[in-house]
């Protein structure tokens, strides 16, 4: 069943159909010996494993399909920006081409009026574009010194907002691109946690079953065996996360930070070539980048990082916390549902300071380029633990103390307090926004 469900996020899960779990009457039968009592206890503690592995492998793909949306509304974003910027110089270069070109139609009159015959003529009966106007310009004999520069700023107008004009249409272009593929991405991830949703509620109403089995078959109850779980499960993490920062202090040694290059919208189109002319025009100004960070190089390591500003630290995670309890929803910035970025990003919003945009990449990144990368060995409460690998970090929480962290951190599971899960996945550098 929940290999069905998580079939369209793309993610592989273990299939548990309904013959894999015991039934009440088998269940009271191995009761009756030892031997087939404990061999029960084992078969369900492995059910109860299983379908904890595979709701958080559900959880997994769904976090990553959701990633790649953030990082894809990024790029929009910035393509939507770059579109504005462009359209508004094209339209400020046309006006200033059509008012070049009527003070060189001024010109031509007047040549026209003062025996320019080889020009007049041809210009009022087939000088209707600016083209022909300029051109005929350029081969008139009469031009002074100020007319020439007249010429010469008109036809500087014109390839000018020719070149906006291009670049303004190839902008429009890609951000009609990046709008389909935001779209694809959403609705992939919207699967993606349709089927996480559906490994969560399989694995909520197979596990109450089975630890109440469990209790039968050693005379407890179902809380006890949960709660007993819930101890197992803590001391593994505890094991796990110890065994990442190690590995993460051994990486310090070995390799310096070094940060994803940050994904930045694609390069307009080259600018249409201008026609020839008499003289030659001025480049065209180049269109300013869509607001992206530069790619970081990668930041100094220290052996003793300065510690956290504790009263940005402190406003940021009472922010995080008046939001405990509110729904996750991809794509989530608040007022009462987040997604994981969403809500880092507004915590450290709250005490004024920047991380980086709607995406846990992105905030990776601006850590990095910011310099504020430390070894995940020597987390601090209030560091933005990170999970993925360089250039695709599907998840971001903010780190609480305790081995825990306050997180947004998924479909159907509400802003939380909770142990650091899948060590082994955390990246072996944390940022410290403050």
């Amino acid at each position: 069943m929940i290999g069905s469900v998580t079939a369209a996020a793309g993610v592989a899960v273990p299939a548990f159909a309904d013959e894999d779990y015991p039934s009440w009457d088998e269940v009271a039968k191995a009761k009756l010996s030892e031997a087939t009592k404990a061999k029960e206890i084992e078969n369900l503690t492995g059910l109860l494993k299983g379908l904890q592995e595979s709701s958080a492998v559900a959880s997994q793909g769904s976090q990553m399909a959701a990633e790649a949306y953030r990082v894809t509304q990024d790029d929009l974003d910035a393509a939507t920006a770059r579109e504005d910027s462009l359209d508004k110089q094209s339209a400020v270069a046309q006006k200033a081409a059509d008012t070049s070109k009527m003070r060189a139609g001024l010109i031509a009159a007047h040549l026209a009026k003062t025996g320019a015959q080889d020009l007049s003529l041809n210009l009022f009966l087939n000088g209707n574009t600016a083209d022909d106007l300029l051109s005929q310009l350029g081969t008139a004999s009469k031009l002074s010194e100020q007319s020439e520069t007249i010429y010469r700023q008109a036809v500087q107008d014109k390839n000018t907002a020719e070149s906006l004009i291009a670049q303004a249409a190839a902008a429009t272009a890609e951000r009609k691109r990046l709008s389909a593929e935001s779209k694809e991405k959403y609705e992939s991830a919207s699967d993606a946690a349709l089927g996480a949703q559906a490994a969560l509620d399989v694995e909520l109403k197979k596990s109450s079953e089975l630890y109440e089995q469990l209790a039968l078959l050693k005379d407890t109850t179902a809380d006890v065996e949960r709660e007993y779980q819930t101890g197992l499960d803590a001391a593994a993490s505890a094991a796990a996360l110890a065994k990442a920062q190690a590995a993460a202090a051994a990486a310090v040694k070995n390799n310096p930070p070094a940060a994803s290059a940050p994904d930045a919208p694609a390069a307009a189109a080259p600018a249409a070539p201008a026609p020839a002319a008499p003289a030659p025009a001025a480049p065209a100004p180049a269109a300013p980048a869509a607001p992206a960070p530069a790619a970081p190089a990668p930041p100094p390591v220290v052996s003793a990082p300065a510690a956290p500003n504790a009263s940005a630290v402190g406003t940021a995670i009472a922010f995080a916390r008046a939001q405990l309890g509110d729904a996750y929803k991809l794509g989530g910035s608040g007022p009462d549902v987040w997604d994981c970025s969403g809500l880092t990003k507004a915590a450290y919003a709250a005490a004024g300071i920047y991380i980086g945009t709607h995406s846990a990449t992105n905030q990776y990144n601006t850590m990095a380029g910011q310099g504020k990368l430390v070894s995940f060995s020597q987390v601090q409460v209030g560091d933005l633990v990170f999970w993925g690998s360089p250039g695709n970090y599907y998840h971001v929480a903010i780190y609480v103390g305790g081995g825990q962290i306050l997180e947004a951190p998924d479909v159907g599971k509400p802003v939380r307090v909770h142990s650091i899960w899948s060590p082994g996945q955390v990246a072996p550098y944390v940022g410290r926004p403050s």
